[in-house]
């Protein structure tokens, strides 16, 4: 249920942690790898899991490191 006064985020727009691992990330959001990752690791997944996001945080670091 929303709070009093509070607005609704627009559809399509990222949430908060999506916003997060983008920024992680350190890729543009059109990167395909980036794309990937995000398909890998839904945001549902990762508020319920607390092992998930510390599996997640290498494969970021992973990615920001130059090729």
């Amino acid at each position: 249920m929303p709070r009093p006064g509070s607005m609704r985020r627009p559809v399509g727009l990222p949430d908060r942690l999506q916003l997060a691992v983008l920024r992680a990330s350190g890729l543009p959001p059109t990167d395909p790898r980036l794309q990937a990752l995000l398909a890998d690791w839904p945001s549902e997944r990762l508020r319920a899991d607390p092992a998930a996001k510390r599996q997640l945080w290498p494969l970021l670091r992973a990615l920001r490191r130059p090729a």
